[in-house]
């Protein structure tokens, strides 16, 4: 069960990794909050406040001097990242006679520090009944969220949970490359590229048609295992390690195994199982196929292709770990 201590903590981190963020994104000119921020602030204010707030900006394009509204309480905010004072003189300045007539508090809610001590154009102030108490910040919200019941931090924990990623996307700068610091492609598997470049320690063990053409073979080999996630290529490995060798004179040499007894082996639920041998199956690596035991039909598993199966043969004569290969994907070991 998730404690009440773990979800402050998680909401607090997270938090604080926004307001970082901010400052950085505040330190090279980039002020300006997408709908999709101001939509997350405004659940998560609602939560916090058991408000009612509403996107303005979504009725009206670029509302003049607030983002969020809410007509029974009366209260509306604007959401910036800046904190300064002509800030604060901009938005009340921008505020129309019907906003100020609709909503009796302004507040101001920065997402980030505020600063000590403001300096608000007391014409302004008077006009919207403006306080510098209604200049908020990450860290008053903060505060009141850890005083919160635990359903509603519940609530704000699975709002973390659905948005929270999205957000930082939203607010990190992109390079001239089109990079940004929670890029998926900071975290994929990097690609394979160390194909084979002759060959000859493996090809001179096994020739089959031509050096030329098996050598074809193997690189075509090579490119399709390059292409499915590294933890897949993990199984050609477990059927080799666990499965059974079979000397067939018209199909060659093969590995196989039983479906039922792989899935064990992996620990996968079915669709899970299923899910990772239509990758092997649909690069060419395995194929599956009706057999017999003890004369009975059933299910087998083949490691497909003669030059991929006396690769994992040779592999294994040579002392060399097929695991080793399949994740390091270095296939120049194979080259004189």
């Amino acid at each position: 069960m998730i404690t009440r201590g773990y979800i402050i903590g998680k909401i607090v981190d997270d938090l604080a990794t926004l307001k970082y963020q901010i400052e950085l994104r505040n330190k090279i000119g980039l002020f300006d909050l997408t709908k999709f921020c101001e939509d997350f602030f405004k659940d998560l204010l609602n939560i916090t406040y058991k408000s009612n707030l509403r996107n303005l900006n979504a009725l009206r394009s670029n509302e003049p001097g607030i983002d969020l509204g809410d007509n029974a309480s009366k209260t509306a905010y604007q959401i910036t990242s800046q904190k300064t004072t002509s800030k604060i003189n901009a938005t009340l300045s921008a505020l129309t006679d019907q906003q100020i007539s609709d909503f009796e508090i302004i507040k101001v809610f920065i997402i980030g520090d505020r600063q000590k001590k403001y300096s608000v154009n007391n014409a302004l102030k008077k006009r919207s009944k403006f306080k510098d108490s209604n200049i908020v910040d990450i860290n008053s919200l903060t505060r009141d969220i850890v005083l919160l019941s635990m359903d509603d931090l519940d609530a704000i924990y699975r709002l973390f949970q659905k948005e929270f990623r999205l957000v930082r996307i939203e607010l990190e700068p992109v390079d001239s490359e089109g990079n940004f610091e929670s890029s998926y492609y900071n975290t994929i598997e990097k690609k394979p590229s160390s194909p084979p470049k002759n060959a000859e320690k493996f090809l001179d063990d096994y020739l089959d048609d031509s050096i030329e053409k098996d050598f074809a073979k193997l690189n075509s080999i090579y490119k399709e295992l390059s292409r499915i996630p590294r933890v897949t290529r993990e199984i050609l490995s477990i059927i080799v390690e666990r499965g059974v060798f079979e000397e067939d004179i018209y199909n060659g040499a093969k590995y196989k195994i039983q479906p039922l007894v792989l899935e064990r082996f992996l620990r996968l639920n079915n669709r899970e199982f299923w899910n990772e041998i239509n990758i092997l199956e649909e690069a060419n690596l395995v194929w599956v196929t009706e057999d017999f035991i003890n004369e009975r039909p059933a299910v087998m598993i083949y490691i497909n292709g003669s030059v991929l199966n006396f690769l994992f043969i040779w592999l294994q004569e040579k002392g060399i770990s097929l695991r080793l290969v399949l994740n390091d994907m270095d296939f120049q070991i194979l080259d004189k």
